[in-house]
């Protein structure tokens, strides 16, 4: 088994890959030996990620919007008021076909500057529960850390200068520089810091339509 991952480890890209971990382990096992995990509410605490076309997924998923093509670079739940921390992707079944795409938020920050992105708002595309909150695409924490979020179908902008950086974004994510990571062999696991780094999919084709991944949320790292 692979040492347990610890914060050190992703300070300096945002996330950590490491093949075969615990292999035979659930997931959720698996996840709490890298951490504490997140029950995040209205999720499963572990969800089944396997390739659908448009027509065979739920509509208002990327699968709903995307089926088997590229997914873009996003954050996970970018729209809720504070998104989980960490996630894990875990491969069951993989293929060395499909790629997981990471970028570190912080060429983000480094091209548009914090306080810009600090001043642009945006809202959920849809009403939450409280209606629709006004958001920072780069927010300060409680503990005095930093959130980046992003995503572009499930966000949408919500002032001038909002509207501004989000189509300047958009802009810079045409040919962004990522690194992609491949998750092909049962217990390959990619741990994503989820306010840091953006991650999205390529393109599924045929030969890996079997892939299956699982992915759990943490709050901390051990």
């Amino acid at each position: 088994m692979t040492t347990p991952l610890t914060s050190e480890a992703l300070a300096a890209s945002g996330y950590a890959f490491m093949p075969r971990f615990a292999v035979g382990a659930s997931a959720i096992e698996a996840a709490s030996l890298l951490g504490c995990v997140d029950p995040v509410e209205g999720l499963d605490p572990v969800q089944t990620l396997v390739p659908r076309s448009r027509a065979r997924a739920a509509p208002n998923t990327y699968s709903g919007i995307f089926g088997e093509s590229e997914f873009p670079l996003h954050t996970d739940l970018a729209h809720w008021a504070l998104p989980p921390r960490f996630l894990v992707l875990r491969c069951l079944f993989g293929s060395t076909s499909v790629g997981t795409r990471v970028l570190d938020g912080r060429e983000l920050l480094d091209h548009f500057g914090a306080s810009t992105l600090r001043r642009a708002l945006v809202h959920p595309r849809r009403p939450m529960r409280n209606g629709k909150q006004l958001l920072r695409l780069l927010q300060c924490t409680d503990n005095s850390e930093f959130c980046l979020r992003w995503d572009s179908v499930y966000l949408q902008p919500a002032s001038k200068c909002g509207a501004d950086v989000f189509n300047r974004i958009r802009a810079f994510l045409r040919d962004p520089s990522v690194a992609e990571v491949t998750l092909a062999n049962p217990g390959d696991t990619l741990v994503l810091d989820n306010w840091r780094c953006l991650h999205g999919r390529s393109g599924v084709p045929q030969t890996a339509l079997d892939r299956y991944i699982e992915r759990v949320y943490l709050k901390g790292l051990r």
